[in-house]
């Protein structure tokens, strides 16, 4: 694995407009006024419910933005490089997006690349990564493929001196994997702030919690949509489960667990336990293709506008989805497009025998009371800097 050192990026501060925003979401739940309680640190409503002082300041911060700048320097292109990406499933826009940027970065690194579509098979998974080996690749990179399920074609990789790159994938030392030998070369550097790709996504599940607390004044029954089966909706489980656990007065009220194998019926489990959970007053999946290939048109067909509906990483379809009202009314942004960048830089550094820096990629939170601040139409989210304009300068001034 390669050693990372920090860029040491600055955090922006909350604006007024920021705990302005904050104060709007809480008094739009019809609740009623809250006031601090000495005790606790938390706003207590006349019913109960409270906001623990934490979550508050998380959501604040949340609203005003948490990316830090690109790296202000690079090591020289190490060039002539081969990449090959192996998608989970490149039907899940997410997926696909960190696939389009990895072949557009590549472009710009004078690499050639390659997309190998899983087609959410782990057969399929394993042949990619053995197709990406035979064809002379230098670098795999696995887009939301664990390691377990391919690790016996990612040892024969590294044996033929293939490098091994994750993103929104979790390597094999990972305790949710087995806790075995590492097989992951590069991965992304989120920030300072965390340890690792799991903390970052356990993270993002608890600000998740944070903001359905908030936005409920501390009075959330929640029907979670919970990715299971995959490390990465472990972690934002484990996250959101943590986060709501400090709040007194919320709960889940029902789950719906969805695997990749469950995808083609995804629609049809969240109708089920949508009827199951009707105390519910808050819905939250954990990534946003659940919206797109389900989740969403059930609850525009149940005509759902009195609900907190927290989408995932604020992808195309639901940023559509909350300019078109109905269903999906708030997201929580995370740039897959500059992860992907990032993730070439650190490759271009391994191969340099340099430290990978990190990047701090950040989020945001998007909702009804900073539209005005959305992504474009047609845009996901992706960040307050162009990071294709900054890397591309930045590799171009090192060759």
């Amino acid at each position: 694995m390669s050693s990372t050192v920090s860029s040491r990026p600055r955090r922006r501060a909350a604006t007024a407009v920021v705990a302005a925003a904050v104060l709007a979401l809480t008094a739009c739940s019809g609740a009623g006024s809250a006031a601090p309680d000495d005790a606790t640190g938390s706003a207590a409503s006349p019913s109960g419910g409270a906001v623990p002082a934490a979550a508050a300041t998380a959501v604040e911060a949340a609203y005003a933005g948490t990316s830090g700048p690109l790296p202000d320097a690079a090591p020289a292109v190490s060039p002539g490089h081969k990449v090959w990406v192996v998608s989970a499933f490149q039907q899940v826009s997410g997926l696909a997006k960190i696939a389009s940027e990895i072949e557009a970065g590549s472009k710009v690194l004078g690499w050639t690349s390659s997309v190998c579509d899983g087609q959410n098979d782990p057969a399929q998974w394993a042949t990619c990564v053995r197709q990406g080996t035979a064809a002379g690749s230098d670098v795999i990179v696995l887009a939301g493929v664990d390691c377990a399920p391919v690790a016996q074609p990612l040892a024969e990789a590294k044996k033929a001196g293939v490098l091994v790159a994750g993103i929104s994938a979790f390597d094999c030392s990972d305790a949710t994997q087995g806790g075995s030998a590492p097989l992951f070369d590069v991965s992304p550097s989120y920030g300072d702030d965390f340890e690792g790709t799991a903390d970052f996504f356990t993270q993002v599940g608890r600000l998740r919690a944070d903001y359905v607390i908030a936005r409920t004044q501390g009075r959330a029954k929640v029907l979670h949509v919970a990715f299971q089966g995959v490390s990465i909706g472990e972690y934002l489980s484990k996250g959101f489960t943590e986060g709501l656990a400090t709040c007194a007065g919320c709960e889940v009220v029902g789950t719906v667990a969805i695997t990749p194998a469950d995808v083609p019926n995804l629609r049809q489990k969240f109708d089920s336990g949508y009827l199951q959970a009707a105390s519910a007053n808050a819905v939250v999946v954990d990534l946003d293709f659940m919206l797109s290939l389900g989740v969403q048109q059930s609850l525009e067909a149940s005509k759902v506008t009195d609900k907190v509906v927290l989408g995932g990483e604020c992808v195309v379809d639901t940023i559509a989805f909350m300019r078109a009202g109905g269903g999906v009314n708030a997201c929580i942004g995370f740039s897959n497009g500059r992860t992907a960048w990032s993730l070439l830089d650190s490759i271009n550094r391994t191969f340099q025998k340099q430290p990978t820096v990190q990047s701090t990629i950040g989020w945001q939170l998007y909702d009804e009371t900073n539209k005005d601040s959305w992504p474009a139409d047609k845009a996901p989210y992706e960040g307050p800097v162009d990071y294709r304009a900054g890397y591309t300068a930045l590799w171009t001034a090192a060759r």
